[in-house]
């Protein structure tokens, strides 16, 4: 399974008066990793001013710093709110990720320290609720990817078993989920696994968990007692979709815990692709499958593309069909 050790860390000085971050600094100086001071993590000109043919390499860098922008944003899809967390970014290229199109080729992983500003956030928000809300803690990151970093995932969960009203949720592309087995998580967190033909994981979702870890990971934390869910997600419409698809609901059908198939659910999310992403892939990825089909996508706000809505309402009935064939007691949250 994927591990993540950064090649160089770029910090602001301002970590260095939380403990965390202290102790980030201090591992990465004790293993000879490169530490270059920075004023702010949105603002790094040396890696502003990089060619995007160095994106992978880039993909290879951590950075360090403080977390501004705490405000909840509501949610009506996977959580009732979306919570700015303790990273952004990812180590791994998918060659949809949406990241990049926010943050271009800059997209690398951001770790952000003040950990418990945020989390007092939630609290807040929590104690003015009259019913148990779900904040969604991982849409800016795969928190499961972090965790091996700074224990924050474990922590948060940690923190959600004594909260009043409120759950927490996150999805991840990775299966490094042994540290969180043994939690006592009082049934207030819910991962989502996100799952893809293996062959699509291999050829796109590159640098992410292979779909057999990704289902051990299922397995293991409904054996833990939490909530699990699986996300096909992003639904690409290549040439053979159809076929692929089919046997990834064959492997779910055949390695999935049986009492999981009773107790799971869906969400269906089709990709989204960008200008970004193309741009970015073709001149870094240059070797990479082209998953960008101006055939069957339409424009999508700015610079955004998405699915035609015929060939996406087909497609949606299709998974509809055929899931409740396979899970018939599983539920679709959502589709988008």
């Amino acid at each position: 399974m994927p591990q993540f050790a950064p090649v160089r860390v770029y910090y602001e000085k301002s970590i260095l008066t939380y403990f965390q971050g202290r102790a980030l600094f201090d591992q990465f100086q004790d293993q000879g990793i490169p530490l270059i001071e920075i004023e702010d993590h949105n603002r790094i000109p040396e890696l502003r001013e990089l060619p995007d043919i160095e994106f992978p390499k880039m993909k290879r860098y951590l950075v360090l710093g403080i977390r501004k922008s705490l405000r909840l944003l509501p949610n009506n899809r996977s959580a009732d709110f979306i919570v700015p967390f303790t990273s952004s970014g990812c180590s791994a290229m998918c060659l949809y990720c949406y990241l990049v199109c926010t943050f271009f080729k800059n997209s690398y992983l951001r770790i952000f320290i003040n950990r418990q500003e945020m989390m007092n956030q939630i609290k807040r928000n929590a104690s003015k609720q009259t019913r148990t809300k779900i904040y969604e803690i991982g849409s800016n990151s795969d928190l499961v990817l972090e965790n091996q970093i700074t224990g924050n995932l474990k922590w948060a969960i940690e923190e959600f078993s004594r909260l009043e009203n409120a759950r927490c949720t996150f999805a991840t592309k990775f299966a490094n989920v042994d540290d969180l087995l043994d939690i006592d998580h009082r049934g207030k967190t819910q991962i989502r696994i996100s799952v893809n033909p293996p062959d699509l994981i291999r050829k796109v979702e590159i640098g992410t968990a292979n779909l057999t870890a990704r289902i051990g990971a299922a397995n293991k934390m409904f054996h833990a007692g939490y909530r699990v869910g699986l996300n096909l997600a992003p639904i690409i419409l290549t040439d053979d979709w159809q076929q692929q698809y089919l046997e990834l609901l064959e492997e779910l059908s055949s390695k999935l815990d049986d009492r999981l198939q009773q107790n799971t659910f869906f969400e269906l999310i089709f990709m989204t692709y960008g200008l970004a992403n193309d741009t970015i892939n073709c001149i870094s990825l240059p070797k990479a499958a082209n998953i960008f089909d101006k055939g069957k996508m339409q424009p999508k706000g700015r610079g955004k593309y998405c699915y035609k809505s015929e060939i996406h309402s087909n497609a949606a009935f299709f998974f509809q069909q055929e899931l409740a064939r396979r899970f018939p007691k599983a539920k679709i949250s959502y589709i988008v």
